[in-house]
């Protein structure tokens, strides 16, 4: 019997308790998912190391450092919780800064905390805070997200200047010129732009007001016309759920058919103890949008559950799939720090700031498992290579007490770098 529970316990069967298909240690999937890691998310670095006079030097260690991945692991920055004085504010930026390479601002962009600003004269006041929320990412080469440049649903009236269910005439020439302000404050500082965000929807939207999907396609290539950041549409209750599949595909098949199309789909992915979709209908839905041909990003993630190791290990999983796929290009969470967070139970760090088996796992996956720091020593014709995570990286050489530090980027196809020593091999 002690056989059998330590035998259920490991393929993640337990009486009584919320798990999912996929969490076994053995699933098949994973093997399978790790292979293609390393194919796609991976590419040579080869050193070549040659002295003053261009000659070949045999027997040099270089050191590989990666510095930042070029895929997206990111998370959101929260406006009032950036602003927060003492020790939470420190704290607060420096592990965003530590921990995530993008970014979306949680509420910075959406379109109620513009217009009412502006009609209680603080505009100007929540501009700068923008602004230095923009500087701090770009100095820290942190890529933002803009959310959002409209919101489909018109069931919440404080979202929306107007209520356009009453006044359908003035949403066009509203959300026009609402875009084209917000483009003209961002433009050349993001990353892409959800250039619609719950496309689909519930409860009365903006194609409902208007007859025609129309109206969304009229977004896109407004936009466009405006901005060469991407666009990208962005929808829930696709992985968690499920329910919103076909008409996620069915609107961007529209736009795609009507010169429309967006530049990435975003998955909105809040999951719950009952929405844990197993691995393999996860891999099955990204299939399925791969095929429209544009990048793919997990864009609001999070896992609200109150069981840590659950928590520690959905993320693990969804994480190490998700990363497995071609199609996808960033992972960006929704929240880190209970404090301030939409869903507590979904955060990394607790209030006190203690980090939680999940936080410890996203550093585990993203710092060490997915991270190259190797030593290599060239051989006779003065090089050497390792096989690297894609992204930046410092390479230091060591030779005859010099000491060179040289900076390369890892794309798809690789990269050569040689460094020259200041000694002469003799």
């Amino acid at each position: 019997m002690k056989s059998l529970f330590v035998l259920l316990a490991a393929t993640g069967i337990c009486f009584g308790q919320v798990t999912y298909e996929g969490r076994n240690v053995d699933a098949s999937w994973r093997k399978e998912a790790h292979a293609r890691i390393q194919t796609i998310r991976k590419a040579p670095l080869k050193v070549k190391v040659v002295d003053a006079r261009g000659e070949p030097v045999r027997g040099v260690k270089a050191h590989v450092k990666q510095q930042r991945h070029a895929f997206g692991f990111g998370n959101i920055l929260n406006p009032r919780a950036f602003q927060l004085e003492g020790m939470d504010g420190r704290t607060y930026r420096r592990i965003f800064a530590e921990h995530f390479n993008k970014t979306t601002f949680e509420s910075g962009f959406r379109w109620q905390n513009w217009y009412l600003p502006a009609l209680e004269g603080k505009l100007d006041e929540h501009k700068n805070l923008l602004d230095s929320m923009l500087r701090f990412c770009r100095s820290r080469d942190i890529g933002i997200r803009g959310h959002y440049l409209s919101w489909a649903p018109l069931s919440r009236d404080y979202y929306k200047p107007t209520d356009y269910r009453k006044h359908p005439d003035k949403l066009w020439p509203e959300l026009s010129a609402h875009i084209d302000e917000m483009l003209a404050f961002t433009d050349g500082r993001l990353v892409e732009w959800d250039a619609i965000n719950h496309i689909i929807g519930w409860d009365g939207t903006m194609a409902d007001v208007t007859g025609s999907n129309e109206i969304y396609a009229n977004i896109i290539r407004h936009a466009r016309s405006k901005t060469k950041t991407p666009l990208w549409v962005n929808e829930g209750q696709i992985l968690p759920g499920g329910g919103l599949i076909e008409a996620y595909e069915k609107i961007i098949r529209y736009l795609m058919e009507n010169e429309a199309g967006p530049d990435g789909i975003g998955f909105m992915a809040h999951f719950k103890e009952g929405s844990l979709r197993s691995i393999d209908e996860l891999w099955q839905t990204y299939n399925r949008f791969a095929k429209f041909g544009v990048p793919l990003q997990l864009t609001e993630f999070d896992i609200d559950t109150r069981n840590d190791q659950l928590q520690a290990d959905y993320l693990r999983d969804v994480m190490t799939i998700t990363f497995s796929h071609p199609s996808f290009n960033a992972i960006v969470m929704w929240g880190f720090w209970e404090g301030r967070h939409w869903r507590p139970n979904a955060a990394l760090w607790r209030k006190d700031w203690s980090i939680k088996p999940a936080g410890k796992m996203w550093k585990e996956l993203v710092f060490k498992k997915w991270w190259t720091s190797e030593e290599c020593t060239t051989d006779a014709s003065g090089s050497c290579e390792v096989s690297a995570f894609l992204g930046d990286y410092e390479i230091v050489v060591e030779h005859a007490g010099h000491t060179v530090t040289t900076k390369a980027t890892v794309g798809k196809t690789g990269k050569t770098v040689t460094v020259t020593t200041r000694s002469i091999k003799y």
